[in-house]
């Protein structure tokens, strides 16, 4: 059965075949996107989520109108994942992480045991089934050095910095100035790597830059072009942390990242494949141009403090070079990835989504409510 699923897989079924899905982390941002995304492409979607994160549990009606099953469980424990068995996933997306946190050096176990220690559940699963997987990697894998050496000379502009040469999948892993969160994001992405060519199973691996759109619940360490549309309309302060906001990001929408992915599940082949994923040269922007451009759609301004000291390991540009993922899946990110349709489409969300996003941010809350 294992050797039918690997080489039916290996030889690229049609888009049309629905499959059984597991998605890990599946009502967090990503992975709520994917299971609406995916149940209405006609797979069966289990989304599995611990709900840690607030804002997720906004996300359960989305599940259950979209048709996709939710198992509240936690990645971490392998009790949990015993329902793996009767459901026989072909591929599991594991989109579960703590995302990069700015006080992730008081607390360094924490990435690691979340980011890391979980995925052997999912890898030894996949090495008994051969089910496939697709792990949300990221572009700190990566450290600030080898990002420089590889991206730069870097030239000062009027809003932002800017790159000479996209980041490639053959950049240099090495260095101790990736943060870490990009640490635990290295072990993990060598894991699947490792365990899915010695034991022959489907294996991706996503490096991506900046994911954004509707439905990102989070703060800036979740979401930051998100996260600053949010802090517009509801009158938050923001901060400039280093390179004062001229730090430059590619980014992706969730819809084009959803595309992307259904290719990618339906095509995927023995062994592992390895991508930068993101909004590439075409679609990027500069924390001040992506103040502007909410000023110009919300027709509000907050306080913005400018910082110094850069966080440790930040990059002053990364830009993806997809074209190894672009080349292999023929795919491309489309206008959905533009800032500014991207930031209007999320500011038409968060407007829908005021009382909700009132109530995950009280201390906000109260200071309006004082202000009559």
């Amino acid at each position: 059965i294992i050797s039918y699923k690997l080489q039916y897989m290996s030889r690229g079924p049609p888009l049309s075949l629905c499959m059984r899905i597991v998605i890990a982390g599946g009502a967090g941002f990503v992975g709520a996107n994917l299971a609406v995304h995916l149940a209405s492409q006609g797979h069966e979607v289990v989304s599995v989520d611990n709900l840690r994160r607030r804002g997720s549990e906004f996300n359960l009606p989305r599940l259950s109108a979209a048709g996709a099953r939710f198992e509240h469980a936690d990645a971490r424990c392998p009790e949990d994942w015993r329902f793996l068995r009767e459901f026989d996933p072909e591929v599991i997306l594991d989109c579960a992480a703590q995302p990069s946190a700015v006080d992730g050096y008081s607390n360094p176990a924490a990435d690691f045991t979340n980011n890391t220690l979980p995925l052997i559940h999912l890898l030894e699963h996949c090495r008994t089934s051969g089910c496939g997987i697709v792990l949300w990697s990221t572009n700190k894998v990566y450290s600030k050095t080898a990002v420089g050496a590889w991206a730069g000379p870097f030239t000062w502009q009027d809003t932002r910095w800017e790159g000479s040469y996209p980041v490639g999948e053959a950049c240099s892993m090495d260095g101790g100035d990736r943060s870490l969160y990009g640490a635990s994001k290295v072990m993990a992405d060598l894991m699947v790597q490792e365990w899915s060519d010695a034991f022959s199973f489907p294996a991706v691996v996503n490096r991506f830059s900046c994911l954004a759109g509707p439905w990102q619940w989070g703060k800036a360490e979740q979401g930051w072009v998100a996260w600053w549309v949010i802090a517009h309309r509801l009158g938050m302060p923001l901060q400039y942390i280093g390179y004062e906001g001229r730090q430059v990001r590619d980014v992706l929408s969730i819809d084009d990242l959803c595309t992307l992915v259904n290719v990618q599940i339906m095509n995927m082949k023995s062994g592992s494949e390895v991508f930068n994923v993101g909004g590439g040269s075409e679609f990027t922007m500069s924390l001040r141009e992506c103040t502007v451009i909410c000023q110009g759609i919300t027709g509000q301004r907050v306080p913005v403090e400018t910082v110094e000291q850069p966080r440790r390991a930040d990059f002053v540009w990364y830009v993806s070079d997809i074209d190894k993922v672009s080349t292999r899946y023929s795919w491309q990110p489309t206008e959905a990835s533009n800032p500014g349709k991207l930031i209007e489409r999320i500011d038409a969300w968060v407007c829908d989504h005021l009382d909700k996003l009132r109530m995950l941010y009280p201390k906000m809350q109260a200071q309006e409510e004082a202000a009559g």
